[in-house]
């Protein structure tokens, strides 16, 4: 017997309904998440109609002699080709498919992603160009030309991809329903905004640069240029930081998982060979014997802490919670075996995170608070309509307390128009209420009303913190805030933003989005500064 490895069927329930967050989101549709050139490309449900496909064996990346030690336990050695067999399978059992194309061959990945990126950022470029000769905003036009001429799924088409992805989705067809609905939508506005890029290549002139794929290409080097507006290739090499950085610490993960599950089982074999005992023994003995069912009062703890991000009440998410809150226990009780039988043994651990990619974020472009020439600066890219947005915006002020102006903080705009209809506006009424320096207790409404943020409510909020209502009126609906927004998302995507939250700290992504984890990344970056 073995520590668990597996997944909480919880795990999918709140992953329906993040804003493409955190790891929760690798085994989900692809539908919370702007469509970026670097966003996973993921395994698609089974269409209505279709049986389901079955994937090509995919060779594994074969170990070489020289294969490097990772760990020593005691007097044996694990290398990188002892454990490849279990990473070759967490990663080939992950839906992101372009996941498997660097994991097997990363220079061609690469290559196949600069493209892309090159690719997007011209069709950004000439929705962005039509937009302004029409005098719309980037939203307003993709409005009226994508979004708007996509009919909506039918029941009998979103049942049919539940009925074809019930191993991915689970059993509660209500619970899945508006994550197939978003899927199938966003599957529809891509092959309608492609069709509108192809449009207007037509009617713009696109003319190619060099090959981003060049060797040694120059400072300034341009890649391609719509309307005379040069795409250089610096926006390219920042944008594949993140696309690199990603894929680099996603197949580290992997390692580490497979890396510390042989060191414990070795250690628990070795624990029940001195004991004369079976390891199934000990495991139950310190594990499974000790975990208890939660009580109902954990439940609903449980659910009201978390009920933003759950897609359900209490009773239809009663026995998910239960079993989640299960395994929580129990991997605890696994981890604190673990740290035992490793205190009594020599445990060398070579296994090194990827460095961790820096971008230039800058600062001072969006909404901030402290000082601004502070060691450390936090930016957060956000979407006032993502709930794990609203989940993360309290951790954030409350670990802040404690640094004072030794941290800035500063917001800027990332809204999920494709899933978030109200999200965009919800952005303006926020650069309004800004406008009359009261932006932090309105995002406050904005943060804690989520499901109330159409245009009468994000009216009736700044009545409520007190704003002048006939000057935001008149800002929240003059359109005058557009530049300044899509400004903020063309240079998260440059940045390889995919989805909220994301936080920047010293230009280095968060990876771990809690409390523990920003504190930790604050430290971090105290560490790395120069010092005085």
């Amino acid at each position: 017997m073995h520590f668990m490895n597996r997944k909480s069927p919880f795990v999918l329930l709140l992953a329906l309904v993040m804003c493409f967050s955190a790891v929760a989101q690798k085994r989900r549709l692809r539908s919370a998440a702007r469509t970026t050139s670097n966003a996973s490309k993921q395994a698609a449900p089974t269409k209505p109609g279709e049986a389901a496909a079955q994937p090509a064996p995919t060779p594994v990346p074969a170990p070489t002699s020289d294969s490097p030690t990772l760990a020593i336990v005691n007097d044996t050695s694990f290398t990188a080709s002892d454990i490849e067999p279990a990473v070759s399978e967490i990663i080939l059992n992950d839906p992101d498919l372009y996941l498997h194309d660097f994991y097997q061959d990363r220079a061609k990945a690469i290559r196949e992603a600069r493209q892309r990126a090159v690719d997007a950022r011209i069709s950004s470029m000439l929705i962005t160009a039509e937009a302004k000769k029409r005098n719309m905003t980037t939203d307003a036009f993709l409005g009226a030309e994508v979004n708007g001429k996509i009919a909506a799924p039918t029941d009998a088409e979103v049942r049919n991809v539940f009925d074809s992805n019930r191993a991915q989705l689970g059993d509660d067809y209500d619970r899945a329903r508006p994550t197939i609905i978003n899927y199938l939508r966003n599957e529809r506005a891509e092959k309608a905004r492609d069709e509108l890029v192809n449009r207007l290549k037509m009617t713009n002139t696109v003319m190619k640069g060099a090959d981003v794929n060049a060797p040694n290409l120059a400072p300034g080097t341009v890649i391609g240029s719509v309307n005379g507006q040069p795409l250089r290739v610096e926006t390219i090499n920042e944008r594949m930081k993140a696309y690199v950085y990603k894929m680099e610490r996603r197949i580290y993960e992997a390692q580490r998982d497979a890396l510390d599950r042989r060191i414990n089982n070795t250690l628990i074999t070795a624990e029940a060979n001195k004991k004369n005992i079976g390891s199934e023994q000990i495991l139950r003995t310190e594990v499974t014997d000790k975990v208890k069912p939660p009580t109902d009062a954990e439940i609903s703890k449980f659910y009201e802490d978390n009920k933003s991000r759950i897609n359900g009440d209490l009773a239809s998410s009663r026995s998910q919670i239960a079993e989640y809150l299960a395994q929580q226990q129990q991997q605890k009780l696994e981890q604190d075996l673990a740290t035992r039988l490793r205190a009594g043994a020599k445990v060398q651990d070579f296994l090194k995170e990827p460095a961790p990619a820096v971008f230039n974020v800058a600062v001072g472009k969006g909404y901030g608070r402290g000082d601004i020439n502070s060691t450390v600066k936090i930016v957060e890219f956000t979407d006032f309509q993502c709930s794990a947005c609203g989940g993360m915006y309290p951790v954030i002020e409350d670990v802040l307390k404690s640094y004072g102006n030794r941290v800035y903080f500063e917001i800027r705009n990332f809204p999920l128009t494709s899933v978030h209809e109200n999200a965009f506006a919800a952005a303006e009424a926020a650069a309004a209420a800004n406008a009359q320096g009261k932006l932090w207790p309105y995002i406050d409404f904005l943060f804690k009303n989520q499901t109330s943020l159409d245009t009468d409510s994000l009216k009736k909020y700044a009545t409520q913190v007190g704003l002048d209502r006939k000057r935001f009126d008149a800002d929240f609906e003059s359109g005058k805030f557009d530049a300044d927004i899509r400004r903020d998302v063309e240079e998260g995507e440059v940045y390889g933003i995919e989805g909220t939250p994301t936080i920047f700290i010293n230009g280095v992504m968060l990876t771990t989005l809690s409390a523990d984890g920003l504190r930790e990344a604050i430290e971090k970056a105290f560490a790395r500064a120069p010092k005085n």
